[in-house]
């Protein structure tokens, strides 16, 4: 066996055993999941998906071992328009709505980190598409995802199909694609808000009529199976106490040492990087910026979880590409392959402890950032 195959090989068993310790375990898929399909599932059969007590009985009716645990309901308090995305789910009994959104985060990380390779290095043969895979299906972040059938799957695939269809000039496809990144807008936040400047300082009007004609879409979609839902949604969100959360944020992390939420609008501190991520992306490509943003902003976001820093993949298929392509020198190499294989070890071994608070893992963007930061400055591009 040549040594290619044998490489090939590995990837594959890696990415087999990677797949199997996820969908081994018990509830596999329905611990968030649960929440999304009870809220779609509500407004499918015409009831409220943003009370409390209707989520209690759909949830319990649907785990009643679950409910058991957690004595109380858990709402969706993502904007409306994710139930929309998920109606058809909604439409289906929870067991085979569950396997189908397993299979659906799957294939959106895969595509996402393929697709990711694609526009990063031009090409994408077998080879390059199975280490894609590997890294994209392996990282931590997609193993939660998948497990607790999270939805921020979609933030990933909307992110690079608007760099995509920015790219190709299709602006009213990445208007769409950049619209489905507000299901988590506390996530996405600076890259949207880099986006709207962008087109704005390009004239770039597709990408807003892009942005309109979905949520003209979807909010009459709403209208239409509840006509009530913006109140419903706003006394929906007037009852959560978003910061009393541990989250993978340094202002979680703050308010667990120091007792403090100062840091949960740290996100302003990004602001002076505008001229430079906009410079970045004529000169380099969006996707270049998007990662810039997003390695800057994720860390210092209000509130976000484990499974949202799945964002982070595009950055981190850009470091595997400079690594595959040979544009670091020898110790950068070196350095930033066994900085990203450390991370990877250390999420997977941090996710295997029970109960691990979510603050714990505010130090993976951190070191994400530190890593693309070595590699970044220090690259030499292939010839074209």
């Amino acid at each position: 066996m040549t040594a290619d195959k044998t490489r090939r090989l590995l990837l594959v068993i890696i990415l087999f055993i990677a797949i199997i310790m996820v969908v081994s375990r018990t509830n596999m898929g329905e611990r968030d999941f649960l929440i999304y399909w009870s809220a779609s599932r509500l407004l499918a059969t015409g009831g409220n998906p943003f009370d409390l007590n209707s989520l209690l009985i759909m949830e319990a009716e649907t785990r009643p071992e679950r409910m058991q645990e957690e004595g109380q309901a858990l709402a969706s308090w993502n904007p409306p328009w994710l139930l929309v995305l998920l109606l058809p789910l909604g439409l289906l009994p929870f067991d085979l709505a569950t396997h189908v959104w397993i299979i659906c985060n799957l294939c959106l990380i895969g595509a996402a980190t393929a697709l990711a390779w694609l526009l990063l290095s031009g090409t994408l043969d077998r080879r390059s598409t199975l280490m894609a895979l590997v890294a994209g299906l392996y990282f931590g972040a997609s193993l939660v995802t998948i497990y607790m059938g999270q939805i921020s799957s979609l933030l990933l695939v909307g992110l690079l199909l608007s760099a995509y269809w920015l790219h190709t000039g299709r602006d009213k496809l990445a208007g769409v694609a950049l619209f489905l990144t507000t299901i988590k807008p506390h996530i996405t936040y600076f890259v949207l808000f880099i986006a709207v400047l962008w087109a704005i300082r390009h004239r770039r009007w597709q990408v807003f009529w892009g942005i309109v004609a979905a949520l003209w879409v979807t909010t009459l979609v709403l209208w239409i199976l509840f006509p009530d839902w913006v109140p419903a949604y706003l006394r929906l969100i007037r009852s959560h106490t978003f910061f009393q959360h541990s989250t993978s944020t340094l202002g979680s992390l703050a308010y667990a040492l120091w007792g403090t939420n100062l840091l949960r609008f740290a996100g302003v501190l990004s602001l002076p990087l505008i001229p430079f991520l906009l410079r970045t992306a004529d000169s380099q490509g969006w996707l270049t910026a998007m990662n810039l943003a997003l390695l800057a902003s994720v860390p210092l976001a209000p509130y976000g979880f484990t499974f949202d820093l799945v964002v982070l993949l595009p950055a981190i298929i850009q470091m595997v590409t400079w690594l595959w392509h040979k544009e670091l020198t020898k110790w950068r190499a070196w350095a930033v392959g066994g900085g990203l294989v450390l991370v990877y070890l250390t999420f997977f071994l941090l996710l295997s402890i029970p109960n691990l608070y979510y603050h714990c893992f505010a130090w993976v963007p951190l070191a994400v950032a530190g890593l693309y930061t070595l590699a970044w400055t220090q690259r030499k591009p292939m010839p074209a």
